[in-house]
C-alpha cells in the first residue's frame, strides 16, 4: 500500500530521504526534520495507513514494540528525564501528515518545549540518528 500524494510514502519509505534510526521490514523510524526537541523521532509503518482507525492490527503491534525499543534508546543515549510519546488522528487533532506516525519527543527538567518548529540540518540529524541507532542495538526487550 503506497500513496503517491503522501510525503512519508514518497520521500521516506520510497526514496529514503531521512536520517533513519531504524529500518525494519514493516516499520521505519527517523529523525523529525523539524524537531520539537533534539532527538525527536517519528516511527511509521512502511505501508500507508492514514490513522489509528486504518492501521492493520499486526503492524500496529509491531510498531508499538519498535516505539518502546526506540524510546528506551533515546532515553539512554540522550540522557533524557522523560519522553512524550504522541500520535494524532485527523486534522482537528493536529495530524499534519496523513500517514500513521508516532512522535517520540525527549523531555528535560527545567527546559520548556518550543512548539515553534524549524527545519534542522540533515547532517546534524544524522549525527543524533547514529547515536540512537547504536543505542537501539543495546536495548533488550
Amino acid at each position: 500500500m503506497y500513496d503517491e500524494t503522501c510525503i512519508f510514502c514518497r520521500e521516506i519509505a520510497n526514496k529514503g530521504n531521512a536520517a533513519f534510526v531504524y529500518r525494519g521490514v514493516n516499520i521505519l523510524a527517523f529523525m523529525d526534520n523539524a524537531p520539537i526537541e533534539e532527538g525527536h523521532v517519528l516511527v511509521i509503518p512502511r505501508n500507508h495507513y492514514e490513522n489509528i482507525y486504518d492501521i492493520d492490527k499486526d503492524i500496529y503491534l509491531e510498531l508499538q514494540l519498535a516505539v518502546k525499543r526506540i524510546s528506551i534508546a533515546v532515553k539512554n543515549v540522550l540522557k533524557t528525564d522523560g519522553l512524550n510519546i504522541g500520535q494524532n488522528n485527523g486534522r482537528v487533532a493536529n495530524q499534519v501528515v496523513m500517514h500513521y506516525h508516532v512522535h517520540i519527543i525527549p523531555r528535560y527538567y527545567r527546559k520548556k518545549i518550543n512548539w515553534e518548529r524549524e527545519n534542522a540540518n540533515i547532517d546534524d540529524l544524522e549525527i543524533i540518528a547514529a547515536k540512537i541507532r547504536a543505542g537501539i542495538k543495546e536495548v533488550k526487550l
